[in-house]
């Protein structure tokens, strides 16, 4: 009797690949679509810190002494830009400036990336909506 279940055991395995192999196909596919859109929220932090980064070498020394007489015209300098101006008081003002930009990027890349995931359901909604208003 064992013999038939032994010999019968590996013929269930052999019925079952085709749905494992299924099963990890779709899951492959859903790790590679995260890594691409990980990949994509990667290079928007990049491009944003790049834009915080071309802000803050952004010379406003002249721009601030045009302004009228006040304590801050008094203390800019010729050639400061807005790093100088935040740094002199500050001395974390780059670290957070840069890192409150990450967190708002990838907030907005989570909220992106979850909109992304309704619009079938919202579409769907929006059918029926139509439906019922007769149009």
């Amino acid at each position: 009797m064992r013999k038939p279940l032994l010999f019968a055991l590996p013929l269930f395995a052999l019925a079952a690949a085709p749905a494992f192999a299924q099963d990890t196909a779709a899951e492959d596919e859903e790790f590679l679509a995260e890594i691409e859109q990980q990949e994509q929220l990667d290079a928007t932090v990049l491009a944003v810190d790049g834009l915080v980064g071309a802000i803050l070498d952004m010379p406003v020394g002249e721009f601030v002494r045009a302004l009228p007489d006040t304590a801050m015209a008094r203390e800019v300098r010729p050639g400061d830009t807005v790093r100088d101006m935040g740094s002199r008081d500050n001395p974390d003002f780059e670290e957070r400036v840069r890192g409150g930009a990450r967190a708002m990027t990838a907030v907005l890349g989570s909220m992106a990336q979850r909109f992304t995931a309704m619009l079938p359901e919202l579409e769907a909604m929006g059918r029926r909506i139509g439906e019922v208003a007769g149009e």
